[in-house]
């Protein structure tokens, strides 16, 4: 219908609006793979095409992923859950067909459409910060709209290395403006993971920049640097840990019997830790209720505004301050303490620590938790630990061709029954991307997606550092999230596809740039 050059002008125009919507829309998102397909069928060359999609391994190995999860249907009982599975999963067969056998984005189109990316990313970034400085009591995982938080995290990891391409990739001199902005980029998207509280992302940064100094940029100033921040990161997680246990006098001195108005205490001595006190010691429930009823609008015995109960609430928060949970306790809080336990607030350091300290204390209470009463429910680390649990008995069950693509998340939730689990109900998956494939396909189905995407690999080896630091972030990721069971997550593992460094084989056939 258009000649070739207009195909590629409207490629390259979808291309940024994807780069763009990925982080912004689920809806536009969709629509625009879906006119990227129909832009791509209207072309026509398919004989070029065909010749493209042979001599790709990469898109043979998705094509593979994509046939083995259909293939998958013929052993599933929940057949309407496998097709749903199949019809998200379908931008993982499209996108790749797309961008595979057209021509890689070059030159000025490559800067325009990746100058998209980062901005659509900064914007979302900005306007999560926003929503942090004006919602009170926002939950961290609510700061960044219109995707997960965890999908976000992975597209401010790919902003950072094109910064810091940026960076390392072109000289100084000449290039200032450029060279600072990166800088200033590097450095804000930094500091909103720790707003985030994303574990995963710095773990992902960390051992990927490593790989990257290791491999491409062999500067000893570059790697003492990387030795000194990550260093240095690590002695802040350590001195938060000592924190969080290191005993104040109260929890070492002998235990008082009564309150001052001679109440006896609940001194529960069961070891739990929570900024270097004893949870549950000190505790007359009696005094709490009469004062905090006095002081408050929330009854005692209802929910704080965030859904949690309001005198679990109450005991963390004076334990987090020191201070004995009993009336004594309570008349010692100011007024915008009080509104903060009302707000479901469990501890100050929640509203007013450093970040570096609220991702360690956070991490702490879920193992202090763990270690005395088992529980996994509202807690981010162990709730992955009891899926994965839970996917390796359902593997181990179902080991050579699994339960099927729409059976998973089925058998997981009977695993979490029969356990008599917390988060039975939550129809939660497995959280890890290569368990994920097990549970769905067996050993057998996961050994032949990994030998396809396998024979890709010495030609990903020869892709731009840019390309191989995000290879290396989905390959992690995908070791604590189910990468590819989102929009989000299968654009950011398929749209950096386009900005591969080969070329095509018969040059003759191929658009102009």
């Amino acid at each position: 219908m258009f000649s070739a050059k207009v195909h590629r002008t409207i490629y390259i125009v979808l291309l940024a609006l994807l780069g763009g919507t990925m982080v912004t829309s689920v809806w536009a998102s969709n629509l625009v793979w879906v006119l990227m397909g129909a832009n791509w069928l209207l072309e026509g060359r398919w004989r070029e095409k065909w010749q493209m999609a042979k001599e790709s391994r990469l898109l043979q190995a998705f094509v593979a992923l994509y046939l083995l999860l259909l293939v998958g249907m013929l052993w599933t009982s929940n057949q309407p859950a496998g097709w749903s599975v199949l019809q998200v999963k379908l931008p993982l067969l499209c996108v790749p067909l797309v961008v595979l056998t057209t021509r890689p984005v070059t030159g000025t189109a490559r800067r325009m459409t990746l100058f998209v990316y980062a901005l659509a990313v900064t914007m979302v970034s900005l306007i999560g910060l926003v929503r942090w400085m004006t919602i009170p009591g926002l939950p961290y995982r609510d700061i960044v709209p219109y995707i997960s938080h965890i999908r976000f995290a992975l597209s401010c990891c790919m902003l950072i290395y094109i910064a810091f391409g940026e960076m390392l990739g072109k000289p100084w001199s000449g290039r200032g403006r450029q060279h600072v902005l990166a800088v200033v980029l590097t450095v804000w998207m930094l500091a909103f993971l720790l707003l985030i509280r994303s574990y995963t992302a710095f773990v992902v940064l960390s051992l990927v920049s490593l790989a990257m100094l290791l491999t491409y940029y062999r500067r000893w100033p570059l790697i003492v640097l990387w030795v000194l921040l990550v260093g240095g990161a690590a002695l802040a997680v350590g001195i938060e840990v000592h924190r969080y246990y290191h005993m104040v006098p109260m929890a070492t001195e002998p235990l008082r019997p009564c309150t001052d108005n001679g109440r006896p205490y609940i001194h529960a001595q069961d070891g739990l830790i929570e900024n270097g006190n004893y949870v549950n010691n000190y505790v007359c429930k009696q005094e709490l209720r009469a004062e905090w009823n006095l002081r408050s609008r929330i009854d005692y015995d209802s929910l704080t505004e965030n859904g949690y109960s309001v005198e679990s609430t109450l005991i963390r928060y004076l334990n987090a301050l020191g201070l004995t949970k009993d009336s004594t306790g309570v008349a010692a809080l100011s007024g915008a303490q009080l509104e903060a336990v009302e707000r479901g607030v469990a501890n100050p350091i929640y509203e007013s620590g450093n970040p570096v300290r609220k991702m360690v204390y956070t991490l702490m209470l879920e193992r202090e938790f763990y270690r005395h009463t088992r529980a996994v429910s509202g807690f981010t680390m162990l709730q992955r630990m009891e899926m994965w649990h839970a996917s390796a008995t359902v593997v181990r069950d179902n080991m050579w061709f699994g339960v099927g693509t729409g059976d998973a998340v089925d058998a997981l939730q009977q695993w979490l029954v029969d356990n008599d689990s917390e988060l039975v109900g939550r129809r939660m998956s497995s959280h890890n991307q290569y368990l994920g494939l097990l549970v769905a396909l067996g050993i057998v189905g996961f050994a032949l997606v990994m030998v396809a995407f396998g024979r890709a690999c010495p030609a990903l080896r020869r892709q731009s550092p840019l390309l191989v630091a995000w290879l290396l972030t989905i390959v992690i990721s995908m070791f604590t999230e189910d990468t590819l069971d989102t929009l989000a997550g299968i654009l950011f593992c398929t749209y950096f596809l386009a900005y591969r460094d080969n070329t095509c084989t018969n040059t003759t056939h191929c658009p102009t740039a």
